[in-house]
């Protein structure tokens, strides 16, 4: 897409509702869509409008593009798409391009053509072989954690009270922590309804858990793994060995 004096409008998948904000990992189920113009290279105007196929059921990717399909976006920037809404987004002469970090800043790199621009970026749940083991190319394990040293953090025994959960893209090899704060007292909400919220993993690793949390989490088809592993880097590095877990701690 080539920048001229015609206004670009770009919409970005954000977890918050300023240009200082992180994008949002999760196109579907992102918190808020931040509408950018950009003329001359600079952003000229923008503005922040809710998601409204964020709380919904199936389809929230399909939902999300036909939203943005109407607001005349001629780009989208966003963690991670499904197949579905990106069929959606080319059929209306959206581009899409993949990527982390602040809006802004995300945003600056795109203008000055430093973002990797690519349909390769598009989760297409294509199968892929990394150390020996079939996965999918959107498959993100949630890992209950004690500190947050990137793939060096130390898993922790307790799940649903860990201080910090990361989230280990498998594909791009990229991980996010975060304090833990989930809501253990909502009578809405469990937290395993607030962490697939949250993050949609696909798999969760840990070394311990609840029967309850194991079979709310099998319900949602979320794959359960287990292992003697201490560290992030420990359990990607050894994840052929990784064994499904079953049993629950007895609460």
């Amino acid at each position: 897409m080539v920048l001229n004096d015609k206004t670009l409008k770009i919409c970005v998948s954000s977890e918050g509702k300023t240009l200082d904000s992180e994008i949002d990992p999760r196109f579907g189920r992102c918190k808020y869509f931040l509408l950018v113009d950009v003329k001359d290279k600079e952003e000229i105007n923008f503005k922040a409008i809710k998601n409204v196929g964020a709380l919904q059921g199936a389809g929230a990717g399909i939902s999300a593009a036909e939203q943005i399909g109407k607001l005349g976006v001629d780009l989208l920037i966003t963690g991670d798409i499904g197949p579905k809404a990106n069929n959606i987004l080319d059929q209306l002469g959206i581009k899409v391009v993949k990527a982390s970090g602040s809006v802004k800043t995300e945003i600056r790199k795109y203008i000055n053509n430093d973002i990797v621009t690519s349909k390769k970026n598009v989760s297409n749940s294509i199968s892929k072989n990394i150390n020996n083991v079939t996965i999918e190319t959107d498959q993100r394990m949630f890992i209950p954690l004690m500190n947050n040293n990137g793939e060096n953090s130390e898993i922790s025994f307790h799940f649903g009270h860990a201080p910090y959960f990361g989230l280990y893209d498998l594909m791009s090899k990229e991980i996010t922590i975060k304090a833990n704060k989930l809501n253990h007292s909502d009578p809405n909400k469990s937290p395993v309804d607030q962490i697939i919220e949250s993050v949609n993993p696909t798999m969760v690793f840990a070394q311990d858990m609840g029967i309850r949390a194991i079979n709310l989490f099998t319900e949602k088809n979320i794959k359960l793994k287990t292992g003697s592993y201490k560290t992030v880097k420990e359990v990607v590095d050894n994840i052929d060995e990784l064994v499904d877990l079953t049993k629950g701690c007895g609460h």
